[in-house]
């Protein structure tokens, strides 16, 4: 072989193995992922579902709506997406306020309501925004946090968390080291 040979050969092995190394480096072969052996699946997923909890000690009917519903029943755990639920009382079958948010989940054993992502609650004296609220039916007692807004017919506030009992009369709004206490069973309608 002469020298242009040669130099043809060795020019051609140089670009092969340039385009190896770069085609390797910016796709590389990685295997897939294996499948999660210990991720949780739901016994039951249920799309467009109305169910009541009841709520004796309290005398409530909370009254739930979810788009969907996934029922894990090891867990004696539900998440809804999105929820809505209206509270009344058994008393007199009168609706006392509505609870919205983008994700619930319900833990039957506990009796507790976990809801997260924009959080309304609203009854005929306020309304109030947050981010988060736990509402736990055997201890008569919800609590919510993040950016928490209430609005009344004459008033307006902000807070970044409050707590009240589940009639919603003995609201407590907490801010920065700060604490103020609203109690609705004392006011009069004009």
């Amino acid at each position: 072989m002469d020298r242009k040979s040669i130099f043809l050969a060795l020019f051609i092995f140089i670009i092969i193995i340039f385009s190896l190394y770069f085609s390797l480096e910016k796709n590389p072969i990685t295997p897939p992922k294996p499948p999660a052996e210990n991720q949780e699946l739901p016994e039951e997923e249920l799309e467009e579902v109305n169910f009541s909890i009841f709520n004796n000690q309290q005398q409530h009917e909370l009254k739930l709506e979810s788009e969907n519903l996934k029922n894990y029943k090891e867990n004696q755990r539900m998440e809804l997406k999105p929820v809505e639920a209206e509270v009344y009382s058994l008393n007199d079958e009168q609706l006392l306020y509505t609870l919205k948010g983008d994700f619930a989940i319900y833990y039957s054993s506990k009796n507790y309501l976990e809801i997260r992502g924009n959080v309304v609650i609203e009854s005929d004296r306020y309304y109030i925004e947050a981010e988060e609220l736990d509402y736990y039916l055997d201890r008569n007692f919800l609590e919510g946090r993040g950016s928490v807004e209430i609005k009344g017919s004459e008033f307006q506030s902000t807070a970044s968390s409050f707590s009240s009992d589940l009639n919603l009369k003995d609201l407590k709004l907490r801010g920065d080291n700060k604490q103020a206490a609203v109690d609705f069973s004392n006011l009069t309608a004009e």
